[in-house]
C-alpha cells in the first residue's frame, strides 16, 4: 500500500486536515513517482554465459552473484521480445559492432524491469570478439524511486531528496511557457540549476540555447501524454533524462522529470567505441571505420557529382624487418611510418583526405575532390617522403612504399570494390618492382583472375598423375659430341586448355608457395628417371634439376632429398641441382651450410644463368660449386656480337681457372657451336642439337649414339 496514502489515512483519523497538508502529501507523491533511474554492468562470453556482474546488477535482478556467474543470460529472459530481436543483437555484437537498445528482463522473484542497454565487444589478438560487456541504465518507470520514496516518507523526505546524486524536477505549463515547480538533487546544482534562484522560473531563461530546443521538443511531446527518454550534453556532462506526464483528474497538470549523470558511462562507451574503430598500435581509424565512412562518402559523391577514391599503401619488404629484427622493432617502425604518413601534407594536390591503418603494414588514404594528374603528384610526393630512412638505435632502416589507386565510379561503385581494386593495383605496383604507384585498370583484374585460375588448376594438377610431365634437353660434350647429361624441364598438359607454358605457371607457383610441392614432384620424377636409365645401362647420364630459392631455403629440403636418394639408391653424382646466382646470395650463411650438406651427399651444384646476376665473383671460391651455365642471352648472337664474345670467353676462362665445368645454354647455330669449341667450352645444350624431349626419346638418342 502507498505510504503517502497510509499517512493521509492516519491524518484523517487524527482529524488533521488542511490545504497545506494536502499540498505536502501531493508533492511527496510526485517526488516518489519521479525517482526512477539506476545503472547495471555485466560481462558475458561469446556463448552468453555470465562471467561477472556488479552489485547493482544483483540488486535489480534479485539474484546473488553466485546464482548468476556461469549461467546463461537467458536466466533473465522475460519472453517479451521476439527471437529476431535477440538474433539481431547477437549478430551485431558477434560481428564486432556495438549494440544499443532497450530490454525487458525478469528478476528472480518473477517481477519485470526495463534497462537501457549498450553492449560492447572485446576483441582477441586476431580481432575476433570473444567477450562482451553490457552497460545498462534502469529505466523501469519510477519503480525504484517509488520504493525509495515510500521509505523516505518515514524520515525527513526533503533532506534526503536534497542529497540525491541525480536531479528530479516538475514542470508546469503556464501561458505557453514551462516553469519549474520542483527542483531537487545534487546534480541540479552541479549543472547550475539552483532551487533558490530558479524555482518557479521559466526554463527558457535557465537552460542554455544549445540544449533548449531539444529539451522543449520532448517537454511538449510529454505534455501530449507520451513518455520521453533522451540524452543531452550540458558542458562536459552527459545527461540521461526521463519525462513522464502527471495526471490529476484525468488531465495532464504537470510533467515529472529525472536527470541522471551518465558521463562516466558515456565516456566508457566512447572509449570502447574508439577502440572498436581505431587501430590500437597507431591510433588511426581502422578497416571497420573505413567501411562506414567510405560508404557514406560514396553516397555523397553520387548526390553531389564529386569524386572520391582510395590510395592503398603498403610498406615494401616490411616482413624482412619482423623476421630479422623482431616484432617489437616492426611495431616501432609501423608507428614511425604512420606518423610520417600523418604528417605529410597533400592538400596542394588533393582537396581533402583521411588516413586509415588497415592492419600490419597496410595503410589507406580516402581522397576527395581531386584530379588524376594531381593524384600522380601526390603519389610521387609520398614516395619521396619515404626516401629518408627510419632511425632505430643509431641504425638507419630504409623502407619504400608501393601505392595502388582506384576512384569512384570508374573503378567501382561500392566501398568494397574500391578497396579491392586499389589492392589489385597495389599488387601490380609490387610486381613492377615496388617503390612505385599504379592506377587500377580492368586489365589488372583479368590478369589476377587468370592467376587465380592457374593457381587452382595447378593445385589440381599436383594431385593427379596425368597432367604434369618432365621433358629433357640433352647436354653434349663438345669434344666427344656425346650426350653426357640432360636438363629436366617441367611441362603441363591441361586436359582442356592444352599446353600451358612454364612462364605462365612457374611465377604463380612461386607467389603462392606451390613451388615447394611442385619442386618436390620434379625432383622425385627426375631421380626416378635416373634409376630407370641406370637399369637400362645408361649409368653415367647426369640430370640437372632447377631448384627455386624457396625450395632451396626450405628447412626440410636436405632431409627430404637425402631420403629420396636413399630410397631410390641412385648415384648422387648423377643429380645436378641448378640454382641462380641471386638465390645463392640470399641468406649467405644458411646457403653455405646447405651447399656443404649437398656436397657431402655427393650432389653436383650448377650456377644457372651465370652472368645475369648482380653478385660478386668472390662467392665462386666460397661455395662448393661444380658447374657454370652460361646464360643463353650471351650465346644467341655468337660469334657476331663482340661484347658477347668477350663475356663468354671470360666466363669459360674463369671457370677453367677455378676447376669448374662450363655449359653453354641456348646454342642454336653451327657458328656459335664452333666458337664455343674454339674457346674450349666443356658442354652445350640448345635447339641446334635437340629441343627438350620425353624420357623415351632421350633413351632413343642414347641408343643411337
Amino acid at each position: 500500500m502507498n505510504l503517502v496514502y497510509e499517512l493521509k489515512r492516519e491524518l484523517i483519523k487524527l482529524n488533521i486536515k488542511s490545504q497545506m497538508v494536502e499540498e505536502i502529501l501531493g508533492e511527496l507523491s510526485d517526488l516518489s513517482y519521479a525517482h526512477d533511474q539506476s545503472t547495471i554492468v555485466a560481462t558475458t562470453d561469446k556463448n552468453g554465459t555470465i562471467l561477472s556482474v556488479n552489485d547493482t546488477f544483483c540488486r535489480i535482478s534479485k539474484y546473488s552473484r553466485e546464482e548468476l556467474i556461469g549461467k546463461n543470460h537467458r536466466i533473465l529472459k522475460s519472453n517479451h521480445h521476439s527471437d529476431d530481436f535477440y538474433a539481431d543483437m547477437w549478430r551485431t555484437i558477434t560481428s564486432g559492432n556495438v549494440w544499443h537498445g532497450e530490454v525487458k528482463n525478469r528478476a528472480k522473484d518473477r517481477t519485470y524491469y526495463w534497462v537501457k542497454t549498450s553492449i560492447f565487444p572485446y576483441f582477441d589478438e586476431n580481432g575476433i570478439p570473444y567477450k562482451f560487456v553490457s552497460i545498462r541504465t534502469d529505466i523501469t518507470e519510477g519503480k525504484l524511486y517509488e520504493e525509495q520514496g515510500r521509505r523516505l516518507l518515514k524520515n525527513d523526505f526533503f533532506q534526503v531528496m536534497g542529497n540525491l546524486d541525480n536531479f528530479v524536477f516538475k514542470l508546469k505549463k503556464i501561458n505557453k511557457d514551462y516553469v519549474f515547480t520542483l527542483i531537487a538533487g545534487k546534480l541540479a546544482e552541479e549543472i547550475g540549476i539552483y532551487k533558490d534562484n530558479f524555482l518557479h522560473s521559466s526554463i527558457s531563461k535557465i537552460l542554455p540555447p544549445v540544449i533548449l530546443d531539444k529539451f522543449l521538443y520532448y517537454v511538449e511531446k510529454t505534455f501530449t501524454g507520451k513518455k520521453s527518454k533522451f540524452e543531452l550534453k550540458n558542458n562536459n556532462k552527459h545527461l540521461y533524462i526521463t519525462l513522464s506526464p502527471f495526471y490529476r483528474e484525468n488531465e495532464i497538470q504537470e510533467i515529472v522529470g529525472s536527470v541522471n549523470d551518465i558521463t562516466e558511462l558515456k565516456n566508457s562507451e566512447l572509449t570502447v567505441q574508439h577502440m572498436a574503430y581505431h587501430d590500437t598500435l597507431t591510433n588511426l581509424p581502422n578497416r571497420r571505420m573505413l567501411d562506414l565512412n567510405l560508404t557514406q562518402h560514396i553516397q555523397t559523391a553520387k548526390e553531389t557529382n564529386k569524386n572520391v577514391g582510395v590510395m592503398y599503401i603498403d610498406l615494401d619488404h616490411f616482413k624482412h624487418i619482423n623476421d630479422s629484427l623482431g616484432y617489437q622493432v616492426g611495431d616501432y617502425i609501423l608507428i614511425l611510418a604512420a606518423h610520417r604518413l600523418k604528417k605529410v601534407e597533400l592538400t596542394n594536390y588533393i582537396g581533402d583526405y583521411v588516413l586509415y591503418h588497415l592492419g600490419g603494414d597496410e595503410f589507406l588514404l580516402v581522397i576527395y575532390d581531386f584530379k588524376e594528374d594531381d593524384v600522380v603528384k601526390a603519389c610521387q610526393y609520398l614516395l619521396k617522403n619515404f626516401e629518408s630512412p627510419f632511425l632505430y638505435k643509431q641504425a638507419d632502416i630504409h623502407l619504400t612504399i608501393s601505392i595502388g589507386i582506384s576512384a569512384y565510379p570508374s573503378c567501382g561503385e561500392t566501398s568494397e570494390d574500391l578497396v579491392k581494386n586499389a589492392d589489385i593495383a597495389l599488387y601490380t605496383a609490387k610486381e613492377k618492382g615496388r617503390n612505385t604507384y599504379m592506377f587500377y585498370t580492368d586489365e589488372m583484374n583479368k590478369k589476377l583472375v587468370k592467376k587465380l585460375q592457374i593457381e587452382n588448376e595447378l593445385r589440381k594438377a599436383l594431385t593427379t598423375n596425368d597432367q604434369l610431365m618432365l621433358h629433357y634437353q640433352p647436354q653434349v660434350d663438345l669434344k666427344t659430341n656425346k650426350i653426357v647429361g640432360v636438363e629436366a624441364l617441367i611441362r603441363w598438359l591441361h586436359p582442356e586448355k592444352g599446353y600451358i607454358p612454364p612462364l605462365e605457371f612457374i611465377q604463380v607457383a612461386e607467389e603462392t608457395g606451390l613451388i615447394i610441392p611442385l619442386g618436390e614432384w620434379v625432383l622425385k620424377e627426375a631421380v626416378t628417371e635416373i634409376k630407370k636409365w641406370q637399369q637400362l645401362g645408361f649409368d653415367n647420364i647426369r640430370v640437372g634439376v632447377n631448384i627455386s630459392n624457396k625450395q632451396f631455403q626450405h628447412p626440410s629440403f636436405i632431409n627430404d632429398l637425402s631420403k629420396l636418394l636413399e630410397k631410390t639408391r641412385v648415384n648422387p653424382s648423377l643429380l645436378e641441382l641448378e640454382i641462380t646466382e641471386n638465390s645463392l646470395l640470399e641468406n649467405t650463411k644458411a646457403t653455405v651450410e646447405t651447399l656443404t650438406q649437398l656436397k657431402e651427399l655427393g650432389i653436383q651444384i650448377a650456377i644457372d644463368d651465370f652472368g645475369t646476376g648482380y653478385s660478386s665473383l668472390s662467392y665462386l671460391q666460397t661455395f662448393p660449386i661444380t658447374t657454370l651455365k652460361i646464360d643463353q642471352t650471351f650465346v644467341y648472337h655468337l660469334p657476331d656480337n663482340k661484347g658477347d664474345r668477350a663475356i663468354v670467353s671470360s666466363i669459360i676462362n674463369l671457370a677453367h681457372n677455378l676447376g669448374l665445368r662450363v655449359i653453354a645454354e641456348g646454342v642454336e647455330n653451327k657458328e656459335a657451336l664452333c666458337y664455343l669449341q674454339e674457346e674450349q667450352c666443356n658442354e652445350m645444350q640448345g635447339y641446334y642439337f635437340s629441343r627438350p624431349v620425353s624420357a623415351d626419346e632421350i633413351i632413343s638418342l642414347l641408343k643411337n649414339e
